[in-house]
């Protein structure tokens, strides 16, 4: 047969392979399957390995997140199973790099998370008791009269002249919403002559000095730094439970809770206004979330019961700025009458020419107080 002949070569026989049985195709199948199966496998355990390992190198980080979670069950539990997590990497030593990172970024950026402990007297309700001579018509002999004692109070300075070699030394603290305030003060330093330490810490105030104590950071920075002007935008993440040094949980909201909170902000202020410091208190803005709105609204009415003895203490308040009982508002006219976007995506931050704004209300307070050179 002529194998170059097309026509020879279609009519060829064909030669026909093995005939599998059943059970062959089924483990040729399962062979393939099984070639195929393995690499997922070993990418999902790699994955899963990443995810462990990255877990273990930032250990401190998630165990600082479940700190911060409000008081309750759900906190207990995640806490629980973050510090469990960091106890096997501290005795891996995979945390030492996180820990090393964090230490380096606090030591350049000035700050500390290892602060003093700091017991804050408040002060105290006296009871005192006058012995009176008895009327002809008058029954009693003794008379009792109750007095509260005042805080202490500082003299306001008198006016100094800022110059470029005494810049005004200004200190700019509280939570994430003091960021964007900070870093608009700061940016002044370029117009006027100012020396801004910004202390802004997430997640904080004075409800959770567990997670962050910021009477103890306060007293120590005071020392430190020495302004003569503290700015403090704080109080949006006190919109949750606290415990009192008696142990005591204090539901958000309620009279003694209110009482604690007034009393922690009195403590706040009696350090600061030492050696005769100005402070401004931000007032919180409305907020989005109809339960944070509400939370807010409570801290601005404490905070307004104890500003009104404060003469030492300025309020800057915002509330009617950005929206008041009106309704909260993402964007409205700014001080130009231009539209401008006063708050970031979440509904709590202000944005960055909201705070500009602010910073501009900062200013109008302090020129009152100090003169700037020209």
């Amino acid at each position: 047969m002529d194998t170059n002949d097309p026509l020879e070569r279609a009519v060829r026989p064909r030669e026909r392979g093995e005939v599998w049985t059943d059970e062959q195709f089924r483990a040729a199948r399962e062979h393939d399957l099984t070639e195929r199966t393995t690499p997922v496998l070993g990418a999902v355990s790699a994955v899963l390995g990443c995810l462990l390992l990255a877990l273990l190198l930032t250990s401190g980080k998630v165990v600082e997140i479940a700190e911060r979670q409000e008081f309750g069950d759900a906190r207990d539990r995640n806490l629980a199973v973050a510090e469990g997590v960091d106890r096997a990497a501290n005795f891996l030593s995979l945390n030492r790099p996180y820990d090393a990172l964090r230490d380096l970024r606090d030591a350049k950026n000035g700050r500390s998370e290892t602060v003093a402990v700091v017991t804050t007297t408040i002060p105290a309700t006296t009871t005192t008791t006058t012995t009176t001579a008895p009327a002809a018509n008058d029954s009693s002999s003794e008379a009792t009269t109750t007095t509260t004692a005042a805080p202490t109070t500082t003299t306001v300075p008198a006016d100094r002249v800022i110059t470029d070699d005494a810049p005004l030394r200004v200190y700019v603290a509280g939570d994430s919403q003091a960021t964007y305030l900070g870093q608009a003060i700061t940016s002044e330093s370029g117009v006027r002559s100012l020396e801004v330490e910004l202390d802004d810490r997430i997640s904080t105030g004075l409800a959770r000095p567990d997670y962050f104590d910021w009477p103890a950071q306060w007293t120590n920075q005071m020392v430190e730094l020495d302004p003569e002007v503290v700015v403090l935008f704080i109080g949006a993440n006190d919109h949750q439970d606290m415990v009192d040094a008696a142990g005591q949980r204090l539901i958000e909201g309620s009279e003694a809770w209110r009482d604690e909170w007034r009393a922690r902000m009195i403590a706040a202020l009696d350090i600061l206004t030492t050696d005769n410091r100005i402070v401004y208190w931000v007032t919180q803005p409305p907020m989005r979330d109809g339960a944070l709105d509400a939370g807010v609204r409570v801290i601005n009415e404490v905070a307004d019961e104890v500003l009104a003895d404060r003469s030492e203490v300025t309020a800057i308040d915002i509330w009617e700025l950005f929206g008041g009982d009106g309704a909260y508002q993402d964007r409205l006219a700014g001080p130009d009458g231009n539209t401008i976007t006063a708050r970031i995506s979440d509904g709590v931050h202000l944005s960055r020419p909201a705070a500009s704004w602010v910073a501009d209300l900062v200013f109008a307070e302090i020129d009152v107080r100090f003169t700037f050179p020209p």
